[in-house]
Protein backbone atom coordinates (compact mmCIF):
# COMPACT_ATOMS: atom_id res chain seq x y z
CA UNK A 1 0.00 0.00 0.00
CA UNK A 2 1.51 3.34 -1.03
CA UNK A 3 2.28 5.74 2.02
CA UNK A 4 -0.12 8.65 2.63
CA UNK A 5 1.67 11.68 1.77
CA UNK A 6 0.49 14.12 4.24
CA UNK A 7 1.90 17.59 4.88
CA UNK A 8 5.56 18.73 4.96
CA UNK A 9 5.47 19.33 8.58
CA UNK A 10 4.14 15.13 8.44
CA UNK A 11 6.76 14.01 7.04
CA UNK A 12 10.30 13.62 8.37
CA UNK A 13 13.71 12.88 6.80
CA UNK A 14 16.54 10.36 8.33
CA UNK A 15 19.48 9.29 6.87
CA UNK A 16 19.74 5.34 6.80
CA UNK A 17 22.77 4.76 5.45
CA UNK A 18 26.37 5.74 4.50
CA UNK A 19 28.22 4.70 1.10
CA UNK A 20 31.46 6.06 1.01
CA UNK A 21 34.53 5.27 -1.74
CA UNK A 22 37.68 7.91 -0.66
CA UNK A 23 41.21 7.60 -0.65
CA UNK A 24 40.87 6.54 2.86
CA UNK A 25 39.44 3.18 1.13
CA UNK A 26 36.09 1.40 0.43
CA UNK A 27 32.83 1.71 2.90
CA UNK A 28 32.59 4.65 5.87
CA UNK A 29 34.56 2.60 7.70
CA UNK A 30 38.58 3.25 7.36
CA UNK A 31 37.05 6.67 6.24
CA UNK A 32 36.04 7.60 9.35
CA UNK A 33 39.15 5.48 11.46
CA UNK A 34 41.71 8.08 9.66
CA UNK A 35 38.86 10.95 10.09
CA UNK A 36 39.40 10.04 14.08
CA UNK A 37 43.13 9.13 13.87
CA UNK A 38 43.53 12.19 11.81
CA UNK A 39 45.39 10.69 9.45
CA UNK A 40 45.39 12.28 6.25
CA UNK A 41 45.86 10.06 2.85
CA UNK A 42 46.91 12.92 0.31
CA UNK A 43 50.49 11.87 -1.23
CA UNK A 44 52.69 13.56 -4.01
CA UNK A 45 51.26 12.54 -7.33
CA UNK A 46 53.61 12.11 -10.19
CA UNK A 47 53.43 12.04 -13.88
CA UNK A 48 51.34 15.38 -13.87
CA UNK A 49 53.82 17.83 -13.12
CA UNK A 50 55.43 20.25 -15.69
CA UNK A 51 57.53 23.51 -15.37
CA UNK A 52 53.94 25.36 -15.13
CA UNK A 53 52.25 23.08 -13.45
CA UNK A 54 54.42 21.51 -10.84
CA UNK A 55 54.19 18.10 -8.80
CA UNK A 56 51.50 18.49 -6.72
CA UNK A 57 50.02 16.48 -3.48
CA UNK A 58 46.11 14.50 -3.93
CA UNK A 59 44.07 12.55 -2.10
CA UNK A 60 43.76 9.56 -4.55
CA UNK A 61 42.17 6.42 -4.49
CA UNK A 62 44.40 3.56 -5.06
CA UNK A 63 42.48 0.35 -4.92
CA UNK A 64 39.05 0.73 -6.46
CA UNK A 65 37.88 -2.02 -8.65
CA UNK A 66 34.81 -1.32 -10.04
CA UNK A 67 34.20 -4.81 -11.34
CA UNK A 68 33.82 -5.52 -8.02
CA UNK A 69 30.36 -3.20 -7.89
CA UNK A 70 29.13 -3.50 -11.16
CA UNK A 71 27.30 -6.52 -12.54
CA UNK A 72 27.17 -5.55 -16.20
CA UNK A 73 30.91 -5.51 -17.19
CA UNK A 74 30.14 -4.07 -20.97
CA UNK A 75 28.46 -1.10 -19.24
CA UNK A 76 32.61 -0.08 -17.72
CA UNK A 77 33.12 0.85 -21.38
CA UNK A 78 30.00 3.90 -20.69
CA UNK A 79 31.55 5.09 -17.47
CA UNK A 80 33.83 7.42 -16.35
CA UNK A 81 35.56 7.19 -12.93
CA UNK A 82 33.43 9.85 -11.94
CA UNK A 83 30.21 7.54 -12.41
CA UNK A 84 32.02 4.32 -11.29
CA UNK A 85 32.57 5.47 -8.00
CA UNK A 86 29.17 6.68 -7.80
CA UNK A 87 27.59 3.50 -8.29
CA UNK A 88 29.87 1.39 -6.52
CA UNK A 89 28.81 4.06 -3.39
CA UNK A 90 25.48 3.50 -4.19
CA UNK A 91 25.56 -0.05 -3.84
CA UNK A 92 27.01 0.53 -0.56
CA UNK A 93 25.08 2.77 1.24
CA UNK A 94 22.29 0.44 -0.27
CA UNK A 95 23.70 -2.46 2.01
CA UNK A 96 24.09 0.02 4.62
CA UNK A 97 20.82 0.57 5.00
CA UNK A 98 19.69 -3.09 4.56
CA UNK A 99 17.60 -2.20 1.42
CA UNK A 100 17.14 -4.15 -1.64
CA UNK A 101 16.00 -2.10 -4.16
CA UNK A 102 13.35 -5.06 -5.30
CA UNK A 103 11.82 -5.21 -2.64
CA UNK A 104 10.71 -1.54 -2.50
CA UNK A 105 8.63 0.18 -4.18
CA UNK A 106 10.57 1.52 -6.62
CA UNK A 107 8.24 4.17 -8.30
CA UNK A 108 8.81 6.05 -4.97
CA UNK A 109 12.69 5.76 -4.50
CA UNK A 110 14.60 8.08 -6.39
CA UNK A 111 18.22 9.95 -6.78
CA UNK A 112 19.53 13.49 -6.17
CA UNK A 113 23.68 13.34 -6.87
CA UNK A 114 25.67 16.34 -7.29
CA UNK A 115 28.00 16.36 -9.97
CA UNK A 116 29.55 18.21 -12.65
CA UNK A 117 32.76 18.54 -15.51
CA UNK A 118 33.78 15.42 -15.65
CA UNK A 119 37.26 15.32 -17.35
CA UNK A 120 38.28 13.82 -20.53
CA UNK A 121 40.48 10.87 -20.54
CA UNK A 122 43.85 12.01 -22.18
CA UNK A 123 44.67 9.04 -23.81
CA UNK A 124 41.23 8.08 -25.16
CA UNK A 125 40.68 11.71 -26.99
CA UNK A 126 44.17 11.44 -27.65
CA UNK A 127 43.28 9.20 -30.77
CA UNK A 128 41.23 11.40 -32.18
CA UNK A 129 43.38 14.27 -31.92
CA UNK A 130 46.37 13.08 -33.18
CA UNK A 131 44.55 12.08 -36.19
CA UNK A 132 43.59 15.66 -36.58
CA UNK A 133 46.81 17.30 -37.07
CA UNK A 134 47.92 18.65 -40.61
CA UNK A 135 50.96 18.18 -42.22
CA UNK A 136 52.57 21.34 -40.20
CA UNK A 137 52.03 19.49 -37.14
CA UNK A 138 49.02 21.83 -36.08
CA UNK A 139 45.73 21.02 -34.74
CA UNK A 140 42.73 21.38 -37.85
CA UNK A 141 39.41 21.31 -36.42
CA UNK A 142 37.98 20.69 -39.86
CA UNK A 143 39.88 17.54 -39.50
CA UNK A 144 38.81 16.63 -36.12
CA UNK A 145 35.24 16.98 -37.31
CA UNK A 146 35.35 14.95 -40.34
CA UNK A 147 38.27 12.52 -39.03
CA UNK A 148 39.05 12.67 -35.46
CA UNK A 149 35.85 11.94 -33.89
CA UNK A 150 35.29 8.73 -36.17
CA UNK A 151 38.77 7.47 -34.47
CA UNK A 152 36.75 7.60 -31.03
CA UNK A 153 34.64 5.20 -29.30
CA UNK A 154 30.73 5.82 -30.63
CA UNK A 155 29.49 6.33 -26.90
CA UNK A 156 32.42 7.84 -26.02
CA UNK A 157 30.18 11.25 -25.07
CA UNK A 158 27.87 9.38 -22.81
CA UNK A 159 30.64 8.88 -20.47
CA UNK A 160 31.10 12.67 -19.75
CA UNK A 161 27.47 13.92 -19.65
CA UNK A 162 27.06 15.48 -15.92
CA UNK A 163 23.67 13.78 -15.58
CA UNK A 164 25.50 10.04 -16.47
CA UNK A 165 26.42 9.43 -12.84
CA UNK A 166 22.54 9.32 -11.57
CA UNK A 167 21.53 8.02 -15.13
CA UNK A 168 23.51 4.62 -14.38
CA UNK A 169 22.35 4.14 -10.47
CA UNK A 170 19.06 4.59 -11.94
CA UNK A 171 19.85 1.78 -14.46
CA UNK A 172 21.93 -0.60 -11.84
CA UNK A 173 19.12 -0.26 -9.11
CA UNK A 174 15.72 -0.05 -11.34
CA UNK A 175 14.83 3.23 -9.86
CA UNK A 176 11.69 5.05 -10.93
CA UNK A 177 11.62 7.74 -8.49
CA UNK A 178 12.36 11.53 -8.92
CA UNK A 179 15.85 12.10 -10.74
CA UNK A 180 17.92 15.09 -10.55
CA UNK A 181 21.88 15.92 -10.99
CA UNK A 182 23.01 19.26 -9.22
CA UNK A 183 25.72 20.95 -10.90
CA UNK A 184 26.82 23.69 -8.14
CA UNK A 185 30.59 23.53 -8.08
CA UNK A 186 31.35 21.59 -4.85
CA UNK A 187 28.32 22.55 -3.12
CA UNK A 188 26.65 20.29 -4.92
CA UNK A 189 26.71 17.24 -3.40
CA UNK A 190 25.26 18.63 0.03
CA UNK A 191 22.59 20.48 -2.16
CA UNK A 192 21.96 17.44 -3.47
CA UNK A 193 21.30 16.28 -0.46
CA UNK A 194 19.14 19.85 0.59
CA UNK A 195 16.74 19.13 -2.81
CA UNK A 196 16.09 14.99 -1.96
CA UNK A 197 14.88 15.76 1.64
CA UNK A 198 12.62 18.03 -0.23
CA UNK A 199 11.53 15.59 -1.86
CA UNK A 200 10.83 13.15 0.94
CA UNK A 201 9.23 15.94 2.86
CA UNK A 202 6.65 17.38 -0.10
CA UNK A 203 5.32 12.97 -0.58
CA UNK A 204 7.40 12.81 -4.00
CA UNK A 205 9.35 9.85 -2.78
CA UNK A 206 9.61 7.66 0.47
CA UNK A 207 13.82 7.12 -0.29
CA UNK A 208 16.37 8.96 -2.16
CA UNK A 209 20.08 8.33 -2.83
CA UNK A 210 21.96 11.70 -2.34
CA UNK A 211 25.08 12.54 -2.25
CA UNK A 212 27.98 13.22 -4.66
CA UNK A 213 30.95 12.26 -6.71
CA UNK A 214 33.76 13.56 -8.54
CA UNK A 215 37.68 13.09 -9.82
CA UNK A 216 39.67 15.58 -10.53
CA UNK A 217 43.01 13.89 -9.72
CA UNK A 218 43.78 13.57 -13.83
CA UNK A 219 45.40 15.79 -16.16
CA UNK A 220 43.01 17.81 -17.05
CA UNK A 221 41.64 18.42 -13.05
CA UNK A 222 44.68 19.76 -11.92
CA UNK A 223 45.61 22.16 -14.76
CA UNK A 224 41.72 23.73 -15.03
CA UNK A 225 42.51 24.17 -10.68
CA UNK A 226 46.10 25.07 -11.51
CA UNK A 227 45.50 27.88 -13.97
CA UNK A 228 42.65 29.26 -11.21
CA UNK A 229 45.18 29.89 -8.90
CA UNK A 230 43.12 27.62 -6.15
CA UNK A 231 45.80 25.05 -5.61
CA UNK A 232 48.41 25.09 -2.55
CA UNK A 233 51.80 25.72 -3.64
CA UNK A 234 53.18 25.33 -0.48
CA UNK A 235 56.31 22.62 -0.43
CA UNK A 236 59.01 21.87 2.59
CA UNK A 237 56.32 20.17 4.25
CA UNK A 238 55.28 16.19 4.03
CA UNK A 239 52.34 16.21 1.51
CA UNK A 240 49.65 15.00 4.35
CA UNK A 241 50.58 18.13 6.41
CA UNK A 242 50.04 21.12 3.37
CA UNK A 243 46.25 21.06 3.37
CA UNK A 244 45.91 23.11 6.26
CA UNK A 245 42.44 25.36 6.14
CA UNK A 246 42.01 27.88 8.90
CA UNK A 247 45.98 27.97 9.78
CA UNK A 248 48.04 30.78 8.79
CA UNK A 249 49.78 28.82 6.15
CA UNK A 250 46.61 28.04 4.15
CA UNK A 251 47.11 28.91 0.36
CA UNK A 252 45.21 27.02 -1.14
CA UNK A 253 43.30 23.67 -1.55
CA UNK A 254 44.57 20.03 -2.28
CA UNK A 255 42.53 18.28 -4.67
CA UNK A 256 40.91 14.91 -4.09
CA UNK A 257 38.48 12.09 -5.55
CA UNK A 258 36.29 10.09 -4.10
CA UNK A 259 31.95 9.88 -3.64
CA UNK A 260 29.57 9.92 -0.74
CA UNK A 261 26.01 8.75 -1.07
CA UNK A 262 23.65 8.16 1.64
CA UNK A 263 20.03 7.08 1.71
CA UNK A 264 17.39 9.42 3.01
CA UNK A 265 13.90 7.67 4.09
CA UNK A 266 10.97 9.18 5.25
CA UNK A 267 10.64 8.50 9.13
CA UNK A 268 7.86 5.88 9.11
CA UNK A 269 9.10 4.08 6.23
CA UNK A 270 12.24 3.33 7.98
CA UNK A 271 11.17 3.04 11.52
CA UNK A 272 8.81 0.69 9.89
CA UNK A 273 11.91 -1.16 8.93
CA UNK A 274 13.41 -1.35 11.92
CA UNK A 275 16.70 -0.14 10.65
CA UNK A 276 19.30 1.94 12.29
CA UNK A 277 18.74 5.74 11.78
CA UNK A 278 22.25 7.91 11.97
CA UNK A 279 20.18 10.97 12.07
CA UNK A 280 17.10 13.25 11.15
CA UNK A 281 17.16 16.02 8.48
CA UNK A 282 16.33 18.98 10.13
CA UNK A 283 17.06 21.74 7.90
CA UNK A 284 18.10 22.87 4.72
CA UNK A 285 19.37 26.22 3.31
CA UNK A 286 21.03 27.31 0.21
CA UNK A 287 21.95 30.94 -1.29
CA UNK A 288 24.18 32.58 -3.49
CA UNK A 289 27.00 35.30 -3.77
CA UNK A 290 26.30 37.12 -6.26
CA UNK A 291 29.79 39.29 -6.76
CA UNK A 292 31.84 36.26 -5.66
CA UNK A 293 35.57 35.98 -6.73
CA UNK A 294 37.16 33.83 -5.33
CA UNK A 295 40.77 34.52 -2.80
CA UNK A 296 39.48 38.06 -3.35
CA UNK A 297 35.69 39.22 -2.54
CA UNK A 298 34.81 40.27 1.45
CA UNK A 299 31.24 39.81 1.06
CA UNK A 300 30.03 37.06 2.75
CA UNK A 301 26.40 37.69 3.12
CA UNK A 302 25.70 34.38 0.86
CA UNK A 303 27.05 31.82 3.39
CA UNK A 304 25.34 33.73 6.58
CA UNK A 305 22.22 33.33 4.24
CA UNK A 306 22.48 29.51 3.84
CA UNK A 307 22.81 29.13 7.60
CA UNK A 308 20.24 31.24 8.60
CA UNK A 309 18.07 29.34 6.42
CA UNK A 310 19.41 25.88 7.34
CA UNK A 311 18.45 26.73 10.88
CA UNK A 312 14.99 28.88 10.23
CA UNK A 313 14.11 25.67 7.90
CA UNK A 314 14.52 23.54 11.41
CA UNK A 315 13.01 26.14 13.75
CA UNK A 316 16.15 26.16 15.81
CA UNK A 317 18.30 28.96 17.20
CA UNK A 318 21.97 28.77 17.01
CA UNK A 319 22.51 28.04 20.46
CA UNK A 320 20.79 24.62 19.87
CA UNK A 321 23.82 23.67 17.64
CA UNK A 322 26.28 21.40 18.93
CA UNK A 323 28.92 21.28 16.16
CA UNK A 324 29.58 22.27 12.98
CA UNK A 325 31.26 20.84 10.23
CA UNK A 326 33.03 23.45 8.46
CA UNK A 327 33.59 24.25 4.57
CA UNK A 328 37.22 24.47 5.22
CA UNK A 329 37.97 25.04 1.67
CA UNK A 330 41.95 26.09 2.23
CA UNK A 331 41.40 28.62 0.21
CA UNK A 332 42.54 32.24 2.47
CA UNK A 333 39.84 34.20 1.49
CA UNK A 334 37.20 31.67 1.46
CA UNK A 335 38.16 30.45 5.26
CA UNK A 336 38.11 33.74 6.26
CA UNK A 337 34.46 34.66 4.90
CA UNK A 338 33.20 31.85 6.17
CA UNK A 339 34.64 32.38 9.66
CA UNK A 340 33.35 36.01 9.68
CA UNK A 341 29.80 34.25 8.45
CA UNK A 342 30.08 31.39 11.34
CA UNK A 343 30.80 34.80 13.93
CA UNK A 344 27.70 36.64 12.46
CA UNK A 345 25.25 33.98 12.59
CA UNK A 346 25.86 32.44 15.99
CA UNK A 347 27.13 35.78 17.72
CA UNK A 348 27.40 35.19 20.84
CA UNK A 349 26.53 31.56 21.14
CA UNK A 350 30.24 30.79 19.29
CA UNK A 351 31.94 30.10 22.11
CA UNK A 352 29.66 26.64 22.90
CA UNK A 353 29.92 25.44 19.70
CA UNK A 354 32.77 23.10 18.89
CA UNK A 355 34.09 23.50 14.97
CA UNK A 356 35.68 21.13 13.12
CA UNK A 357 36.88 20.09 9.31
CA UNK A 358 37.79 16.73 7.72
CA UNK A 359 39.07 17.98 3.99
CA UNK A 360 42.82 17.27 4.90
CA UNK A 361 42.26 14.02 5.15
CA UNK A 362 41.04 13.39 1.73
CA UNK A 363 41.66 16.48 -0.14
CA UNK A 364 39.31 18.82 -1.81
CA UNK A 365 36.54 16.20 -3.39
CA UNK A 366 34.66 19.15 -5.28
CA UNK A 367 31.34 17.79 -6.20
CA UNK A 368 32.09 14.80 -4.21
CA UNK A 369 32.60 16.93 -0.90
CA UNK A 370 29.34 17.90 0.80
CA UNK A 371 28.02 14.01 0.55
CA UNK A 372 31.85 12.56 2.06
CA UNK A 373 31.43 15.22 4.76
CA UNK A 374 27.87 14.74 5.91
CA UNK A 375 28.84 11.27 6.18
CA UNK A 376 31.43 12.53 8.85
CA UNK A 377 29.38 14.77 10.46
CA UNK A 378 26.52 12.10 10.87
CA UNK A 379 29.45 9.50 12.09
CA UNK A 380 30.22 12.17 14.83
CA UNK A 381 26.52 12.90 16.18
CA UNK A 382 26.14 9.04 15.97
CA UNK A 383 28.65 8.04 18.06
CA UNK A 384 29.12 10.87 20.31
CA UNK A 385 32.45 12.22 19.46
CA UNK A 386 34.22 14.99 17.25
CA UNK A 387 37.06 14.54 15.60
CA UNK A 388 39.97 16.99 15.04
CA UNK A 389 40.42 19.36 12.37
CA UNK A 390 44.31 18.18 11.32
CA UNK A 391 47.18 20.64 10.35
CA UNK A 392 45.73 23.53 12.62
CA UNK A 393 48.76 24.25 13.82
CA UNK A 394 49.09 28.09 13.62
CA UNK A 395 45.26 29.63 13.94
CA UNK A 396 45.16 32.13 11.49
CA UNK A 397 43.91 34.98 13.86
CA UNK A 398 41.38 36.28 11.38
CA UNK A 399 39.60 32.73 11.74
CA UNK A 400 39.23 33.05 15.62
CA UNK A 401 36.55 30.27 16.15
CA UNK A 402 36.23 27.35 18.57
CA UNK A 403 38.13 24.62 16.64
CA UNK A 404 38.66 21.08 17.66
CA UNK A 405 42.31 20.06 17.03
CA UNK A 406 45.17 17.70 18.38
CA UNK A 407 42.84 14.87 19.12
CA UNK A 408 38.71 13.75 18.91
CA UNK A 409 36.49 15.30 21.60
CA UNK A 410 33.69 13.18 23.32
CA UNK A 411 30.25 14.99 22.85
CA UNK A 412 26.76 14.14 23.00
CA UNK A 413 25.67 16.37 20.39
CA UNK A 414 22.02 16.64 19.13
CA UNK A 415 22.30 18.78 16.55
CA UNK A 416 25.25 19.93 14.20
CA UNK A 417 25.31 22.08 10.89
CA UNK A 418 27.14 21.14 8.33
CA UNK A 419 28.73 24.02 5.52
CA UNK A 420 29.49 23.22 1.91
CA UNK A 421 30.69 26.45 -0.37
CA UNK A 422 31.36 26.14 -4.16
CA UNK A 423 33.86 27.93 -5.89
CA UNK A 424 31.71 30.31 -7.80
CA UNK A 425 29.46 31.49 -5.17
CA UNK A 426 26.87 28.60 -4.59
CA UNK A 427 26.29 28.07 -0.91
CA UNK A 428 24.68 25.35 1.19
CA UNK A 429 23.81 24.47 4.88
CA UNK A 430 22.17 21.26 6.42
CA UNK A 431 21.28 21.08 9.91
CA UNK A 432 21.13 17.33 11.38
CA UNK A 433 19.55 16.70 14.78
CA UNK A 434 19.98 13.34 16.77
Amino acid sequence: MRPSRGSMSQRRVVITGIGLITPCGTGWLPYWEAVLKGQSKIRYLSGYQSEECPIRPAGQIIDFDPAAFIQQRKMLKVMSREIQLAVASSQLALQDANLVPSQCDRTRFGISLGTGIINNDLDEIGIGIRSSIDENGRFQMRKFGQEGIRSLYPLWFLKYLPNMPACHISIAHGLQGPSNTITTSSAAGAQAVGEAYHVIQRGDADIMLAGGTDSKVNAMGISRFHLLGLLSNRGGDSPEKIYCPFDRRHDGMVLGEGAGLLILEEKKHAQHRGVRIYGEIAGYGASSDFNYVPGESEDFTGKCLAMDRALASASMSPREIDFLMANGSGIPQDDIQEASAIHVVFKDAVGKLRITAVKPVTGHMVYGAGGTELAAALLSLYHKIVPPLINLEHQDPACDLPFVTQRTELRESKAFILNSFGFSGQNASLVVRR
